[in-house]
Protein backbone atom coordinates (compact mmCIF):
# COMPACT_ATOMS: atom_id res chain seq x y z
CA UNK A 1 0.00 0.00 0.00
CA UNK A 2 1.36 3.40 -1.24
CA UNK A 3 1.46 6.50 0.76
CA UNK A 4 -0.97 8.16 -2.24
CA UNK A 5 -3.75 4.90 -1.19
CA UNK A 6 -3.87 5.90 2.81
CA UNK A 7 -3.57 10.11 2.05
CA UNK A 8 -6.14 10.11 -0.99
CA UNK A 9 -9.79 11.42 0.33
CA UNK A 10 -12.43 8.90 -1.23
CA UNK A 11 -15.55 10.55 -2.67
CA UNK A 12 -18.78 9.99 -1.54
CA UNK A 13 -21.23 7.74 -4.12
CA UNK A 14 -23.70 10.26 -3.83
CA UNK A 15 -24.53 13.36 -1.96
CA UNK A 16 -25.78 13.84 1.78
CA UNK A 17 -27.12 16.59 3.92
CA UNK A 18 -26.51 17.17 7.24
CA UNK A 19 -28.72 17.63 9.83
CA UNK A 20 -29.97 20.53 11.01
CA UNK A 21 -28.32 21.32 15.10
CA UNK A 22 -30.70 21.26 17.89
CA UNK A 23 -30.47 24.65 18.43
CA UNK A 24 -31.58 26.07 14.96
CA UNK A 25 -34.20 23.28 15.04
CA UNK A 26 -35.66 25.00 18.43
CA UNK A 27 -35.02 28.63 16.95
CA UNK A 28 -37.51 27.75 14.10
CA UNK A 29 -39.80 25.82 16.36
CA UNK A 30 -40.12 29.56 18.55
CA UNK A 31 -40.13 31.15 15.15
CA UNK A 32 -42.94 29.09 13.85
CA UNK A 33 -44.96 29.27 16.90
CA UNK A 34 -45.06 33.07 17.61
CA UNK A 35 -45.79 33.66 14.29
CA UNK A 36 -48.53 31.41 14.07
CA UNK A 37 -50.17 32.96 17.46
CA UNK A 38 -49.67 36.43 15.61
CA UNK A 39 -51.82 34.92 12.36
CA UNK A 40 -54.13 33.66 14.53
CA UNK A 41 -54.77 36.65 16.80
CA UNK A 42 -55.04 38.75 13.37
CA UNK A 43 -57.42 36.06 11.69
CA UNK A 44 -59.72 35.72 14.89
CA UNK A 45 -60.09 39.35 14.79
CA UNK A 46 -62.33 39.56 11.78
CA UNK A 47 -65.66 41.11 11.02
CA UNK A 48 -67.32 37.77 10.66
CA UNK A 49 -66.06 35.64 13.54
CA UNK A 50 -65.10 37.80 16.31
CA UNK A 51 -67.32 40.95 16.25
CA UNK A 52 -70.64 39.81 15.46
CA UNK A 53 -72.61 37.18 17.44
CA UNK A 54 -75.17 34.33 15.95
CA UNK A 55 -78.67 35.76 14.86
CA UNK A 56 -81.09 33.71 16.29
CA UNK A 57 -84.17 36.17 15.64
CA UNK A 58 -85.94 39.67 14.82
CA UNK A 59 -84.43 42.86 16.43
CA UNK A 60 -86.20 43.56 19.26
CA UNK A 61 -89.72 45.85 20.06
CA UNK A 62 -88.75 46.45 23.92
CA UNK A 63 -86.89 49.63 23.17
CA UNK A 64 -89.81 51.53 20.98
CA UNK A 65 -91.60 54.24 21.56
CA UNK A 66 -94.97 54.48 22.79
CA UNK A 67 -97.62 55.31 19.99
CA UNK A 68 -99.40 57.61 22.51
CA UNK A 69 -96.25 59.41 23.20
CA UNK A 70 -96.03 61.13 19.48
CA UNK A 71 -98.00 62.77 17.34
CA UNK A 72 -95.53 63.83 14.85
CA UNK A 73 -92.95 62.17 12.58
CA UNK A 74 -89.83 62.25 14.37
CA UNK A 75 -87.72 64.01 12.27
CA UNK A 76 -87.09 67.69 13.45
CA UNK A 77 -87.43 68.95 10.35
CA UNK A 78 -90.58 67.16 9.00
CA UNK A 79 -94.13 68.58 10.13
CA UNK A 80 -96.32 65.44 9.50
CA UNK A 81 -98.93 65.20 11.77
CA UNK A 82 -100.03 61.55 12.54
CA UNK A 83 -103.83 60.87 11.72
CA UNK A 84 -106.53 59.09 9.78
CA UNK A 85 -104.52 59.12 6.73
CA UNK A 86 -100.64 59.37 8.43
CA UNK A 87 -99.48 55.94 10.23
CA UNK A 88 -97.08 55.97 12.53
CA UNK A 89 -94.09 53.70 11.53
CA UNK A 90 -91.23 52.70 14.60
CA UNK A 91 -87.71 53.14 13.05
CA UNK A 92 -86.75 48.97 13.98
CA UNK A 93 -83.18 50.49 15.51
CA UNK A 94 -83.64 53.51 17.42
CA UNK A 95 -87.16 52.87 18.28
CA UNK A 96 -88.30 56.50 17.65
CA UNK A 97 -91.78 56.91 15.43
CA UNK A 98 -91.79 58.72 12.27
CA UNK A 99 -93.59 59.23 8.72
CA UNK A 100 -93.80 56.86 6.01
CA UNK A 101 -91.48 59.25 3.96
CA UNK A 102 -88.64 59.64 6.24
CA UNK A 103 -88.71 55.81 8.05
CA UNK A 104 -88.37 53.87 4.31
CA UNK A 105 -85.15 52.60 4.95
CA UNK A 106 -84.06 48.81 5.02
CA UNK A 107 -80.83 47.22 6.64
CA UNK A 108 -79.75 44.35 8.38
CA UNK A 109 -80.43 44.05 12.35
CA UNK A 110 -80.11 41.38 14.60
CA UNK A 111 -81.93 40.11 17.56
CA UNK A 112 -80.70 43.05 19.47
CA UNK A 113 -81.66 45.45 16.63
CA UNK A 114 -77.85 45.84 16.21
CA UNK A 115 -75.89 46.28 12.81
CA UNK A 116 -74.61 42.77 12.07
CA UNK A 117 -73.68 41.40 8.28
CA UNK A 118 -75.94 38.31 8.25
CA UNK A 119 -78.87 39.93 10.14
CA UNK A 120 -82.85 40.62 9.56
CA UNK A 121 -83.70 42.73 6.93
CA UNK A 122 -85.17 45.67 8.60
CA UNK A 123 -87.04 48.96 8.47
CA UNK A 124 -85.20 52.55 9.77
CA UNK A 125 -85.45 55.98 9.52
CA UNK A 126 -82.75 58.04 7.48
CA UNK A 127 -80.68 58.69 10.12
CA UNK A 128 -80.09 55.13 11.23
CA UNK A 129 -79.74 54.71 7.91
CA UNK A 130 -77.28 57.05 7.34
CA UNK A 131 -75.08 55.62 10.37
CA UNK A 132 -75.90 52.39 8.87
CA UNK A 133 -73.56 53.09 5.49
CA UNK A 134 -71.29 54.52 7.65
CA UNK A 135 -70.99 51.23 9.40
CA UNK A 136 -70.46 49.38 6.22
CA UNK A 137 -67.48 51.23 5.00
CA UNK A 138 -65.86 50.62 8.31
CA UNK A 139 -66.60 47.16 8.24
CA UNK A 140 -64.88 47.06 5.05
CA UNK A 141 -62.00 49.20 6.52
CA UNK A 142 -60.94 46.63 8.88
CA UNK A 143 -61.31 43.39 6.78
CA UNK A 144 -58.93 45.52 4.48
CA UNK A 145 -56.77 46.34 7.25
CA UNK A 146 -56.84 42.39 8.68
CA UNK A 147 -56.30 41.09 5.38
CA UNK A 148 -53.00 43.55 4.81
CA UNK A 149 -51.36 42.46 8.07
CA UNK A 150 -52.08 38.75 7.79
CA UNK A 151 -50.05 39.49 3.99
CA UNK A 152 -47.21 40.98 6.23
CA UNK A 153 -46.96 38.56 9.11
CA UNK A 154 -47.01 35.44 6.44
CA UNK A 155 -44.09 37.73 4.22
CA UNK A 156 -42.24 37.50 7.36
CA UNK A 157 -42.27 34.71 8.78
CA UNK A 158 -41.66 33.16 5.08
CA UNK A 159 -38.81 35.28 5.23
CA UNK A 160 -37.63 34.59 8.04
CA UNK A 161 -37.75 30.54 7.33
CA UNK A 162 -35.79 31.52 4.59
CA UNK A 163 -32.80 33.49 6.50
CA UNK A 164 -32.77 30.86 9.11
CA UNK A 165 -32.41 27.85 6.33
CA UNK A 166 -28.52 28.78 5.83
CA UNK A 167 -26.65 28.33 2.58
CA UNK A 168 -27.76 24.18 1.94
CA UNK A 169 -31.14 23.67 0.73
CA UNK A 170 -33.57 21.11 1.99
CA UNK A 171 -34.36 19.36 -1.38
CA UNK A 172 -31.23 16.97 -2.44
CA UNK A 173 -32.55 17.62 -6.08
CA UNK A 174 -30.95 20.79 -6.28
CA UNK A 175 -27.66 19.60 -5.60
CA UNK A 176 -27.56 17.53 -8.71
CA UNK A 177 -24.68 18.08 -10.86
CA UNK A 178 -22.17 19.31 -8.29
CA UNK A 179 -19.22 17.03 -7.50
CA UNK A 180 -16.61 16.94 -4.44
CA UNK A 181 -13.34 17.87 -5.00
CA UNK A 182 -10.85 15.68 -3.94
CA UNK A 183 -7.54 15.09 -3.91
CA UNK A 184 -6.85 12.92 -7.23
CA UNK A 185 -6.06 16.30 -9.54
CA UNK A 186 -3.76 17.09 -6.30
CA UNK A 187 -1.27 14.24 -5.18
CA UNK A 188 -1.90 11.71 -7.96
CA UNK A 189 1.63 9.93 -8.69
CA UNK A 190 2.30 10.16 -12.81
CA UNK A 191 4.85 7.08 -13.96
CA UNK A 192 6.44 9.55 -16.19
CA UNK A 193 6.85 13.04 -16.60
CA UNK A 194 5.44 13.82 -19.67
CA UNK A 195 7.10 16.54 -21.68
CA UNK A 196 5.42 19.52 -22.75
CA UNK A 197 4.13 19.67 -26.34
CA UNK A 198 6.46 22.21 -28.80
CA UNK A 199 9.23 22.29 -26.32
CA UNK A 200 12.67 20.33 -26.76
CA UNK A 201 15.52 20.56 -24.59
CA UNK A 202 19.01 19.29 -25.73
CA UNK A 203 20.81 17.39 -22.67
CA UNK A 204 23.92 17.09 -23.31
CA UNK A 205 25.75 13.78 -23.75
CA UNK A 206 28.38 12.33 -21.38
CA UNK A 207 31.24 13.41 -24.05
CA UNK A 208 30.63 16.80 -24.14
CA UNK A 209 30.75 16.65 -20.32
CA UNK A 210 34.14 15.58 -20.47
CA UNK A 211 35.54 17.58 -23.09
CA UNK A 212 33.81 20.76 -20.87
CA UNK A 213 35.45 19.86 -17.80
CA UNK A 214 38.86 21.78 -16.22
CA UNK A 215 41.98 20.17 -16.04
CA UNK A 216 42.59 19.75 -12.53
CA UNK A 217 44.89 21.88 -11.17
CA UNK A 218 48.43 21.25 -9.79
CA UNK A 219 50.22 21.48 -6.38
CA UNK A 220 52.32 24.37 -5.95
CA UNK A 221 54.72 21.91 -4.18
CA UNK A 222 54.67 20.06 -7.38
CA UNK A 223 58.48 19.97 -9.28
CA UNK A 224 59.04 18.53 -12.51
CA UNK A 225 62.02 16.70 -13.37
CA UNK A 226 63.18 15.16 -16.49
CA UNK A 227 64.56 11.66 -17.33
Amino acid sequence: MDVYSLTRKKRPSHLTLAQPSRAQSDNDSALDVSLSKNISKTTSRSPSSYIFDEVTGSPSRDHWKQDADSNHCGLPSCTTSFGLFERRHHCRKCGDIFCAIHCSNYFRLDQFAQYHPGGILSRGCDSCAADYIQWQEELRQMGKENASRRTSLADNKSTLKKRHAGIMTQQPQAMEGVTELGRDDIVAPTSKPTPSKGLTINKPSKKDQAAFNPVPSVPADWQWSTF
